[in-house]
């Protein structure tokens, strides 16, 4: 049998750079709720965290914080994970703090409230004044960056709505509550709308898909 310290591990992202992991649910498990699409995602996340820390993956010790953020202390990397009902998103790099959103395309149930949460006075305004594609999209857009600030940080979705600051046009994110200001990167790979917010500014991320 292969000893843990036989195992190699997969070389760790380049400083300044993150990995995106993408994964396509299978159809079966898109149908089947969303604690089944958790479980799933979470298989696929394991077996690519055990290879980043070279261990067996019933070696990976995962832990969670007091508001829910899983955290790996055998793995010398961030990571977050997030997933919807049509994929799964791994982020990992070699920062201290790092969080990953996505969304479909799919409609809020009550766009005017989320915006009026998620926007100030002005950027309301003018996200009224945009036709109704571009709404949801700006929408999508600042929820997931929203989100990813959220998960970095290690906070509550609710308690930060309205708290934090998005500066030139969104790249960069202020949160004076928690004295933190991280950058953002965000984007679109088909129907999917994502963000990723890390300490420090990103140079480049690699996006590997189909990696189930």
């Amino acid at each position: 049998m292969m000893r843990n310290s036989e195992i190699p591990a997969r070389p760790a992202p380049e400083p300044g750079h993150a990995e995106l992991w993408w994964w396509r649910l299978p159809a079966a498990v898109k149908h089947s709720g969303a604690p089944a699409r958790s479980r799933w995602a979470w298989i696929q996340v394991r077996r690519r965290l055990a290879e980043y820390a070279g261990l067996a993956e019933d070696q990976l010790q995962i832990l969670r914080s007091a508001n829910g953020k899983p955290e790996a202390p055998q793995l010398n990397l961030a990571f977050s994970l997030s997933h919807d009902d049509d994929a799964a998103l791994l982020a990992v790099a070699a920062v201290d703090q790092l969080g990953v959103d996505l969304i479909g395309d799919r409609p809020f149930a009550d766009p005017q409230r989320l915006a009026r949460k998620l926007y100030g006075d002005h950027e309301y305004a003018c996200w009224s004044r945009s036709a109704p594609a571009q709404q949801l999209q700006q929408l999508r857009t600042r929820f997931c960056c929203t989100e990813a600030v959220v998960k970095a940080l290690d906070w509550r979705l609710w308690p930060a709505l309205g708290a934090i600051h998005f500066l030139r046009q969104g790249q960069l994110a202020r949160v004076p509550i928690k004295r933190a200001q991280l950058h953002l990167l965000d984007g679109r790979r088909g129907p999917i709308s994502y963000a990723l917010a890390s300490e420090s500014p990103l140079a480049a991320v690699i996006h590997l898909e189909n990696a189930a």
